[in-house]
């Protein structure tokens, strides 16, 4: 059985029947939400799928470290220079951490917390400070302060998930993420608003309030980790940790124009993190530069300082993917990708285009899995408490209910027809380079965006080149590379195989660094 959308208000009475209670008056919405993306699943009912479907790892992957030249990255700038300062007793935690209260203060009306805790900011930084006089070495992130999403327990903090739909409970332990940043000495600022329940890319909470753009303002700051963002964009904490299931670290760096990494599938330890589809799950870094992001990623993926987001010795080799990625763009992100990679090219770097046909599908796929998947992991939200849910939220995770297993297990054949053709497309180069927004940030309320006379979901084309690489489950890195004509951030995105997160950010130190010398404004 398919959904048959022209006989969709029978298929609705089918499904209200079998799940029982459901309110009628939602029909419309859901027939109506479902248009709007009835060519991606039609796309998936038409397809040929032969592959095995891609199943998660049993237990968390690891990636490969680059041999590199320690100096390449050291202790000049950023993180880096902030944590050996520290250590070194040339600047105290609880100045750094003092400063970073002060900056939260002034730039409350972001709402890019959910929850700050300050006497529990000043005690770590103390800590920080007591260990340093007793000449024990903190950490690499000594005296940095991060802010975490508010999606995962923090000891000594209420988890919200930036909803009302449950009451929180007091953590009394960290999540896994949480307890590697403190082990290399990080002050853990406060909770990072978001996208309710993750599921949602303009950070607009009707609970904590909209996450306001600090750079840009009157345009979104991205989601679903928006206030991660924000919080890094303002100059509050030079990192905060993001989750990505289907562009919710790249989409709010790229909004806020600065820095996000999705590591590879399984990298990151996700225990303890409150799930919203639990295949395409990701944790990663927001920062201000790639070496801050690698510095993070280290400390996030439990490896040694310096396995990853050293300069590259070489000059890193590029595929630039055509095709998708040059439909339904805006004329400035193509002129910016033109120009970034006739700059690569001037550079030395080998530079290949190729065409992967099979990501006409990963719209579909992607659509279909993490409906399905949102709507189990939240269904008792949405039989208990589902009126208590924004209604953005509430219509996504209802939407779910109309898959059928049949069309899930087809969706994850497809993830793994579109990844091999990725890595068959990658080769033996070094990363895949795309835009990373089809558009430059939408502004605030802004539902629908014109480009070459279609007029399209402003959320569709937020996470129309992201999500890919959340279903492939490939490491993917959001790099800002200019701007356009109204001064409007315009992002890149780098892409690897599975494994090799490292590479990703060297070539993205690489390219950080190149873009630094010239390519600047269309």
């Amino acid at each position: 059985m398919t959904i048959d959308f022209s006989r969709f208000p029978q298929f609705i009475e089918a499904a209200s029947a079998l799940r029982g209670g459901i309110d009628p008056s939602r029909h419309e919405l859901w027939h109506q939400r479902l248009a709007w993306s009835f060519a991606d699943v039609q796309a998936i009912e038409t397809a040929l799928a032969s592959a095995d479907p891609i199943t998660a790892p049993a237990v968390p992957s690891s990636f490969n470290p680059l041999p590199a030249e320690r100096s390449s990255r050291g202790e000049s700038h950023g993180v880096a220079q902030l944590a050996h300062r520290v250590r070194s007793s040339e600047t105290r935690a609880v100045d750094v951490a003092q400063a970073s209260l002060d900056a939260a203060r002034a730039w409350r009306h972001l709402n890019a917390f959910t929850a700050l805790d300050e006497d529990d900011v000043m005690r770590q930084a103390e800590a920080v400070d007591a260990r340093v006089r007793e000449r024990v070495d903190p950490g690499a992130l000594a005296g940095v302060p991060v802010a975490v999403k508010d999606l995962m327990p923090v000891r000594g903090y209420r988890m919200s998930a930036g909803t009302r739909a449950f009451d929180p409970v007091m953590a009394e332990h960290d999540a896994a993420v949480v307890a590697r940043l403190r082990a290399r000495g990080a002050i853990i600022f406060g909770l990072a608003n978001l996208h309710e329940l993750a599921y949602g890319v303009t950070s607009a909470n009707p609970h904590f309030g909209a996450v306001v753009n600090p750079r840009f303002p009157g345009h979104v700051p991205g989601g679903s980790s928006g206030g991660s963002a924000a919080i890094v964009a303002a100059g509050i904490a030079p990192l905060a940790i993001g989750t990505d299931t289907g562009g919710s670290i790249r989409i709010p760096a790229a909004c806020c124009g600065i820095v996000g990494f999705k590591p590879g599938y399984g990298v990151v330890d996700k225990s303890g993190v409150y799930p919203l589809a639990w295949s395409l799950d990701h944790v990663g870094p927001i920062a201000g530069s790639v070496a801050d992001a690698a510095i993070m990623f280290e400390a996030l993926a439990g490896s040694k300082d310096g396995a990853a987001g050293e300069m590259p010795t070489l000059t890193p080799s590029f595929v630039r993917i055509r095709g998708y990625f040059d439909e339904d763009v805006e004329p400035a992100v193509a002129s910016r990708i033109d120009a970034v990679t006739g700059a690569l090219r001037a550079a030395g770097a080998a530079v290949r285009e190729a065409v992967v046909p099979e990501l006409a599908l990963a719209p579909g796929a992607q659509f279909i899995t993490m409906s399905a998947e949102a709507a189990q992991a939240n269904w008792h939200l949405l039989e208990g408490t589902g009126d208590r849910l924004g209604d953005d939220v509430r219509l996504r995770l209802e939407i779910g209910q109309f898959f059928l297993a049949i069309e899930y297990v087809k969706a994850q054949r497809i993830r793994r027809e579109v990844r091999d053709a990725l890595l068959r497309a990658l080769g033996a180069s070094d990363v895949l380079i795309t835009p990373m927004l089809a558009c430059a940030p939408p502004r605030v309320g802004q539902s629908m965006i014109t480009v070459g006379g279609r007029t399209l979901p402003a959320a569709g084309m937020m996470t129309r080149f992201s999500s890919p690489f959340n279903m492939t489950g490939l490491p993917a890195l959001a790099l800002p590379c200019g701007f356009d004509a109204a001064g409007l951030p315009l992002s890149l995105q780098l892409v690897g195989r599975p494994g090799a997160d490292a590479q990703v950010l060297a070539a993205g130190c690489w390219l950080e660094r190149l873009l630094g010398h010239g390519v600047d404004r269309v």
